[in-house]
């Protein structure tokens, strides 16, 4: 039985990457943090594979034609230029997954994926078993959706269809899925939320701020210049923290709150919000098992 779920796995792998616009990025999440990566280019095929930490499985891998990106980075890749079929492609990586990451079912392989351009991945077949989140969770969600999107019933139910659709279901799960439909266009979001990493540059997710339509018109920008020159050269996390702390002190003059809601990672999914509306959105994350954090959090 599990001879062939592999054998499944492998054909739906195949497929998946053989039907995808070039520029697909797609990745098979493994238990204990492990992961594989496939990333399609017009005219090759590079798989990404973190190090399993054993001395036999990095052996192995070195014999195979991969290579070690970096100490500090331990992922090791390999490039196949114009592969005619991903079928031996997607036998190696299930070779690797089950033997060197000793994964014992399909089921325990999370995939995820997107375009860096245009077109689409459909990776539904690799999560026979995804289900559609409970109706009650899904009613909370879209209440959040209409809450950060108000007004707008065509943009709430664009987030419904996609959290109810089993070939959109996240692999964080419903609440992922929401942060993802209301996240960046570049990724096939709505642009409701501005996504950051803790190191970015200031630059950019000023930028990305700028461009929500929750940002309000009134808000003043006039002190970047004089910040981005002051804190030049300091730490990405430290410059990041002193950044969004000075923005949501500004907002206080707009009646609004700079609000990141919980990523379960390091990085920022921000939003502007009426403060009055503050109370409701807490509530509402708190029945899905998560936050809304009002910048700067209280220490």
């Amino acid at each position: 039985m599990i001879e062939h779920q592999w054998d499944r796995f492998v054909a739906d792998l195949s497929g998946v990457m053989n039907r995808s616009p070039a520029e697909t990025v797609l990745i098979l999440d493994l238990p204990a943090s492990g992961f594989m990566q496939f990333i399609k280019t017009q005219d090759s095929l590079v798989a990404d594979v973190s190090d399993p930490h054993d001395e036999f499985a990095q052996r192995y891998l070195l014999d195979g034609g991969w290579t070690s990106l970096m100490p500090d980075f331990p992922t090791w890749r390999r490039e196949i230029s114009q592969p005619d079929t991903c079928h031996e492609v997607a036998l190696e990586a299930v070779h690797i997954i089950r033997e060197l990451f000793s994964v014992r079912s399909p089921e325990q392989v999370e995939p995820q994926g997107w375009v860096d351009g245009p077109g689409e991945v459909h990776f539904g077949q690799l999560r026979p078993n995804a289900s559609v989140p409970a109706v009650g969770e899904v009613a909370t969600l879209v209440s959040i959706a209409e809450l950060l999107i108000p007004d707008q019933p065509w943009l709430v139910a664009t987030v419904r269809h996609r959290l109810e659709d089993p070939e959109q279901a996240h692999r964080f799960g419903a609440w992922r899925g929401l942060l993802s439909a209301l996240g960046e266009p570049y990724f096939g979001g709505l642009g409701i939320l501005a996504q950051c990493d803790w190191q970015q540059d200031t630059g950019s997710i000023l930028e990305a701020l700028q461009q929500l339509p929750s940002c309000p018109e009134t808000l003043p920008w006039d002190w970047y210049p004089g910040f981005a020159a002051a804190t030049k050269g300091r730490h990405g996390g430290d410059a990041v923290e002193s950044f969004l702390k000075r923005v949501a002190e500004n907002c206080h003059t707009t009646q609004t709150a700079l609000v990141s809601l919980q990523t379960l990672s390091d990085d920022y999914a921000l939003t502007f919000l009426p403060r009055d509306r503050l109370d409701r959105l807490r509530a509402l994350t708190a029945r899905v098992g998560h936050d809304a954090i009002e910048l700067p959090p209280r220490r």
